[in-house]
Order: structure tokens, then sequence, then C-alpha cells
């Protein structure tokens, strides 16, 4: 499993392109943002809250779960 902030980021945008998906972020705290994917038809297909600060192992397993109907079992690790 990733464990940074920049590898979480990257793996979503690469995931993301391979589903033809959009990434748009929204600062909501200091210690987290809100994603949100759009598919084509700007319809949002998944969204989560991606730490930025002190990342756990929770918190990550969070983020892995919300994205999980999108990205596929797994596609944290």
């Amino acid at each position: 499993m990733v464990t940074s902030y920049r590898d979480v980021v990257d793996r979503i945008y690469t995931l993301a392109r391979l589903h033809a998906l959009s990434v748009r972020w929204r600062e909501t705290t200091t210690a987290s943002r809100l994603l949100l994917l759009y598919d084509g038809t700007e319809v949002v297909v998944g969204r989560s809250m991606v730490p930025i600060r002190n990342i756990t192992r929770a918190a990550l397993e969070d983020v892995e779960h919300d994205l999980e109907h999108v990205f596929g079992r797994g596609w944290l690790r």
C-alpha cells in the first residue's frame, strides 16, 4: 500500500487516465482534500476525502474503500 499523499495522488491520476475520468479537487480542511472523479458526461462517479497530513493506515483504507467501485479492489496496494 502507498503511504504518502504524493503516492496516492499519482495513483489516482494514473488510474483516472486509464478509466477516462476527470480529477477535480476541493480544499475542505488543512488536513484533507475532497476528491471528485467525473466521467465524460460530467457525472460524479467517485468521491473521497484524501488526507494531506498525518496520513494513517485507516485513512488510506477509507480512500481505497471509497474509490473501490471505480478503480477496482486493491487499487491502492
